[in-house]
């Protein structure tokens, strides 16, 4: 895990450099033939097992990288001149460390045109696992050849240098890259490198040269620096630099006991160590440059790589840093959020569960993974893990933020309130008040049926973030709802729909308290608005239906309760829409269909993360 921004541009790769060919598309089950018999058709001049094919692209698009290799593997098999299953096979067991991947890598670097950067790298870090440092060194020099791999082929070099006995030269070589971006981190593992070596006094100087050029702060560059600094009788800065890291960020502040009992260990020890630090350091520049394009609009399929892409090329880069180091929790840490970003939750899960317990950052994974039970809808996994984490590093504002997110998943507002309230007595002991908790809090309040306390922490919150809308809107609509001070109530929803008047959910509000007040001329044109926005909405269906009893409209009205009951309303939703229809006096139809998976409407948000969302036609996350 590395904790520092870069240039946008300082690892811009092309879409030749790792995608092209093996990754530059998901393979197409279009390619499997129709047969009469047996599970293999003939395809050209071989046969393809299209059971095996089938459950390798099933596979990928469910980011099981394991079944995808080896279903690959099993449709190779039956057809092992096919070019495009060599490749498929090939890459999906690199990304998961199969000891297959080298044999592969093997078969494909016969033919010259089917050889790439990856079967280079592959080679060269089995020869170099082996201890074969010159045959390393020949295969990730071809590899060099890529222009874009020439910004971390410096580093492959370096360390089989160092591993050859010639350290002094491999420092050299890092410090004298020329025009290159990354020279904060070929410092870095110039330092290691010195290290590793024995030459100690240099390894300090360049590690406090690393410290003055990083753009920010380096999880690998900090532990390194406090373990020189321990080593060399200097325990108290050595200690001030692991809480100065740990302060930076809330996570990784639950790691901080952790990191402060091994301070005096030095996160590489080895050349082989050191290659698998240079491919997260990889995977991490693409990660920065997915999120750099995102941010400026490039994403998409005219972008010279979408994310998807970067994705693939990223976790390939955590496969290769896996196979050489099987323990690497920083590895880990990030193949699971890239997991987790593309919604593959068991694999995202499976990746977690195999940090090494003992590992500083085993409490960051384990709050990784409980957090992501809790967004997958899996609550009553994460509680134990959260209050497991509780006991062992207590007073920690995330762990009770989560705790208190997921007894909101299982309904229990009680414990969600406690939980809540532990993290905002702690932040307000810390000096740090947050809006966001006094509002989570509330919310719970409010499902509790406590209107009087929810009032009061959103009206806190509101101290903190007067303008922002999602507390205005929840407190003026709760106020709707409670039938109290639809003057001020309107007031507030009109100032949040003046910042954000593209809000379903806003703009629904507003129409209510109006059609509330009377004013049905002008909240029925917003309510209209709210149900375009969002048709699947009931509670925006149910409203827009009343407003138009109101005004004489009742076949309409009868229509949009009908179209709302269809919509899987929550209980308090449901109870209305019964009462309103039956007001009518007609039993609810709901549409033609409304059960069925055509009608069904779009799934439930996500469970509110660390900082409250609002989902477009919600009155509450």
């Amino acid at each position: 895990m590395l904790f520092c921004r870069l240039m946008p541009t300082v690892f811009l790769l092309s879409a030749t450099m790792l995608v092209s060919p093996a990754l530059a598309a998901v393979p197409e089950p279009a390619r499997v033939l129709h047969h009469k018999t047996g599970s293999a058709a003939q395809a050209g001049h071989g046969y393809v097992d299209s059971e095996a094919y089938l459950r390798g692209i099933v596979a990928v698009r469910l980011g099981d990288d394991l079944e995808a290799a080896q279903a690959f593997r099993k449709a190779l098999q039956a057809d092992p001149a096919d070019a495009d299953l060599l490749r498929q096979a090939f890459v999906r067991s690199v990304m998961v460390g199969a000891p297959q991947a080298v044999e592969l890598a093997r078969v494909v670097d016969k033919t010259p045109q089917d050889r790439s950067v990856i079967s280079a790298l592959v080679l060269g870090d089995d020869a170099a696992m082996r201890g074969t440092w010159p045959e390393a060194v020949q295969y990730y020099h071809r590899a060099g050849a890529d222009p874009m791999a020439r910004l971390i082929v410096p580093l492959l070099l370096a360390w089989c240098q160092q591993a050859q006995g010639h350290a002094d030269e491999a420092i050299e070589n890092l410090l004298h890259v020329p025009g290159s971006g990354l020279m904060p981190f070929y410092t870095l593992h110039a330092a290691l490198i010195a290290q590793v070596a024995g030459q100690s006094d240099r390894a300090g100087a360049l590690f406090v040269q690393a410290q003055k050029a990083m753009p920010g702060y380096d999880m690998l560059l900090t532990r390194s620096h406090a373990a020189w600094l321990w080593n060399h009788g200097q325990q108290d800065k050595a200690r001030a630099v692991i809480r100065k890291l740990v302060a930076t960020d809330s996570i990784l502040g639950m790691a901080g006991p952790a990191l402060q009992a091994e301070i005096a260990h030095y996160p590489v020890t080895s050349a082989r160590e050191g290659i698998a630090r240079a491919y997260v350091l990889t995977a991490f520049l693409l990660r920065q440059q997915a999120r750099e394009q995102a941010q400026q609009g490039m994403e998409g399929e005219g972008s010279a790589l979408n994310l998807f892409q970067f994705n693939e090329a990223a976790r390939l880069m955590l496969g290769f840093a896996l196979a050489m180091d099987p323990t690497l929790a920083d590895a880990r840490l990030m193949l699971a959020e890239i997991q987790d970003d593309e919604h593959h939750f068991a694999a995202a899960r499976e990746t977690l569960v195999r940090v090494p317990p003992q590992d500083p950052l085993a409490m960051v994974a384990t709050l990784r993974l409980a957090v992501l039970e809790t967004t997958n809808d899996h609550p009553a996994e994460a509680i134990p893990l959260l209050q497991h984490l509780a006991q062992q590093v207590p007073g920690q504002i995330i762990i009770e933020r989560s705790l208190g997110n997921a007894f909101s998943q299982t309904k229990d507002w009680k414990a969600a309130i406690a939980a809540y309230t532990r993290a905002i007595d702690l932040a307000n002991v810390q000096k740090s008040p947050d809006w966001t908790l006094l509002f989570l809090r509330g919310m719970a309040y409010h499902e509790a049926g406590d209107w009087a306390a929810a009032k009061n922490d959103t009206r806190a919150a509101l101290a903190y973030a007067p303008d922002e809308p999602l507390l205005l809107n929840f407190l003026g609509y709760g106020m709707v709802e409670q039938h109290e001070d639809l003057a001020e109530a309107e007031q507030l929803l009109r100032k949040a729909h003046a910042l954000d008047d593209q809000d379903a959910a806003i703009t629904d509000s507003l129409g209510w308290v109006r059609v509330e007040q009377g004013d049905l001329a002008g909240g029925i044109p917003l309510l209209e608005k709210a149900a375009e926005q969002t048709p699947e909405d009931p509670e925006v269906n149910y409203h827009l239906g009343e407003a138009y009893w109101r005004i004489g409209r009742k076949t309409e009205a009868v229509d949009q309760w009908n179209v709302a009951l269809g919509l899987h309303p929550s209980p308090a939703d449901e109870s209305l829409i019964r009462a309103a229809l039956q007001k009518a006096g007609v039993p609810p139809t709901p549409p033609a269909g409304a059960g069925s998976p055509a009608a069904q409407p779009v799934p439930a948000a996500q469970p509110a993360p660390a900082q409250p969302v609002q989902e477009q036609g919600k009155h509450t996350p």
